[in-house]
């Protein structure tokens, strides 16, 4: 017990001496504390087409940090202002990162909804009913609350699943169909002419729509679907359709 007591002392002086040797003062360093992050968002969600402004403000000694947008990029930054645009609907992940000697530390993340324009199929809109689909200049398109303007889809795909009898089995059969416009194909129209509610599936993906400025955007896939109206007196069965957003 005697000898730790005394080895004890030995070290304190040894540090005593550190401390004062030639009359310098040994400087101890702290690392610093990570800064404080706040992200404000002026809109309850982002609009797909349009571009958002955000703010993050930093609380700390002057900090480097580094700013990360998942579903977006940022387009223009002026001191802790951020304008972002958003490619497709979905959700935007903002995540701030203070840089640091040994590394990137996230000191910040904050979600938010990223809500696609209204998209329409003949007239159909997204979630709705109808039991005739309508002809107009652009056959697929989507519709802006915040511009009040048709954005023209400039080309999209189409999945077409049909059963048919092979050696004597129901299999299912799909063909992929293109468009470079706004409208269906003449083998598009075809295959909605002769659309089937029981053996027929109908998707719409990789649809690419034009905004204002030029800029594009992808929309949500989406599934027509039909259902024949039992309630109809005639004599050829009348299909309800229906949209609905759909992953492919």
């Amino acid at each position: 017990m005697r000898i730790r007591f005394i080895v004890f002392l030995l070290a304190l002086t040894s540090i005593c001496k550190a401390q004062s040797v030639k009359g310098k003062t040994m400087v101890f360093k702290v690392r610093a504390p990570l800064a404080s992050c706040k992200i404000i968002f002026d809109e309850p969600h982002f609009l797909l087409e349009k571009e958002s402004i955000i703010k993050i403000k930093i609380k700390g000694r002057n900090p480097k940090i580094k700013v990360e947008i998942k579903g977006g990029k940022i387009v223009w930054e002026k001191d802790d202002t951020y304008k972002l645009r958003f490619f497709s609907a979905g959700t935007a992940v903002v995540s701030v990162y203070q840089i640091t000697d040994n590394g990137t530390k996230l000191i910040g993340i904050k979600k938010n909804e990223i809500k696609a324009p209204q998209f329409f199929f003949f007239g159909l809109a997204t979630d709705s009913f109808t039991k005739v689909l309508h002809l107009g200049p652009c056959h697929i398109y989507s519709h802006s609350e915040f511009f009040k303007k048709d954005l023209p889809v400039k080309k999209f795909d189409m999945l077409y699943y049909d059963e048919v009898l092979i050696n004597g089995k129901w299999k299912e059969k799909i063909d992929t169909l293109r468009s470079d416009t706004c409208r269906l194909t003449p083998e598009m129209r075809k295959k909605l002419n002769a659309f089937q509610p029981k053996t027929n599936k109908m998707y719409f993906y990789n649809l690419v729509c034009s905004m204002p400025d030029g800029t594009i955007r992808i929309l949500e896939p989406v599934e027509l679907l039909g259902l024949r109206d039992s309630a109809a007196l005639t004599a050829r069965p009348v299909c309800i359709f229906t949209l609905k957003r759909k992953k492919v």
